[in-house]
């Protein structure tokens, strides 16, 4: 068994110097606006209507089960605590985070609930959302790299803290539709640092979670931020959360732009960022997430099109696809799934854009 205290003195080598902050501000008066108070209690809301009724799992929630919907809704209501005890200068606490972790490590519920994510309906704050996503991704990528149970504790609590500093960023910014000017990239570009001196209240025993937090916007080849770290610099894990949070925003929907097509960020990640993360990461990143990730339209080799609702990560290139238009672009009456592994005349053609779709 792995004990929690093993996690959190890990000394992987010197970060950016940084003085310490304050102890954690627990037992303190709560101070939040009207608009971050209403943030909050909206999420919350949505977590007691949610947790009320399984019917509000995707279309394909069958696929999945209750044990991995309750623990999607776990990690939205971890990100919602977080996020309120950020805002309210309150300290964080680790342990009920990692004891989640710990539970869908040991249960092998990784995988499935990356699938689950990508499917889940958009209830909450985009931000809330994002942060879970990557998380689950992370992971993936940290069983990909051949992590052991401490190091994926780890990537996992750094992946859901991240970006807690930008929980400090108002809502005109985080919301604003259209291109941010200088002034508010700048406050973005700053968040990093933010989330550092959140999680730095965490103490000296959790100081390698803000120095991994404050690193994930770096790149390989100098080209990130706060500080144009490079190579060696960089944590391996910041670069892992780094990669992932990159493609989890390229593939979402934003206030000012819409998503790019999965598979579009992957070549885009692979070929064009391939200066900015290690190539081990990237490598792992394109086996375990594949060409076709979950949640990619799909045309096959007999014209009919379909969804990936499962990826296979011996056959990357043959996932299970939950076929939606037959050969002649009619819609399929019944629900029909084919595992491409098991089906070798079959196989993908090319992926859809979902505006493209009969």
């Amino acid at each position: 068994m792995v004990r929690f205290s093993d996690i959190i003195t890990d000394g992987e080598k010197k970060e950016p110097t940084k003085e310490s902050a304050e102890a954690t501000a627990e037992g303190e008066d709560l101070r939040l606006s009207d608009s971050q108070i209403s943030r909050v209690m909206s999420d919350t809301q949505i977590l007691k209507v949610r947790g009320k009724k399984a019917s509000a799992a995707p279309s394909l929630g069958e696929e999945w089960g209750p044990e991995v919907i309750t623990y999607y809704e776990r990690f939205i209501e971890r990100a919602i605590d977080s996020r309120s005890r950020a805002m309210s200068e309150q300290g964080i606490s680790p342990s009920p985070i990692l004891s989640d972790l710990h539970y869908i490590l040991n249960k092998d519920l990784v995988d499935k609930l990356y699938e689950y994510t990508m499917f889940a309906p958009a209830d909450y704050d985009w931000l809330l959302v994002h942060n879970v996503r990557v998380t689950f991704i992370s992971l993936i990528l940290g069983q990909g790299l051949g992590y052991d149970i401490k190091m994926l504790l780890k990537l996992g609590l750094a992946a859901l803290l991240e970006n807690v500093g930008m929980y400090k960023i108002p809502d005109n910014i985080l919301e604003k539709k259209g291109s941010l000017n200088d002034s508010e990239m700048t406050m973005i570009r700053e968040h990093p640092k933010k989330s550092y001196e959140i999680l730095d209240q965490m103490g000296e025993r959790y100081r390698w979670l803000a120095e991994v937090a404050v690193q994930v916007h770096e790149r390989t080849d100098g080209s990130g931020y706060p500080y144009g770290l490079k190579g060696g610099e960089i944590y391996e894990l910041s670069s892992v959360i780094g990669l992932t949070d990159m493609y989890v925003a390229m593939t979402s929907d934003r206030p000012y732009r819409d998503k790019i097509v999965q598979t579009d960020a992957i070549k885009q990640i692979v070929e064009e960022a391939k200066g900015e993360f290690p190539a081990n990461i990237r490598k792992v990143f394109l086996n375990r997430i594949t060409l076709f990730p979950v949640n990619t339209y799909v045309m096959l080799n007999n014209k009919s099109i379909g969804r990936v609702i499962s990826t296979d990560k011996h056959q990357p290139l043959r996932p299970t696809i939950e076929v939606l238009y037959n050969s002649t672009g009619g819609k399929m009456e019944r629900r029909e799934v084919v595992k491409l592994s098991d089906n070798p005349l079959l196989y993908i053609t090319e992926s859809i854009h979902p505006r493209d779709l009969p």
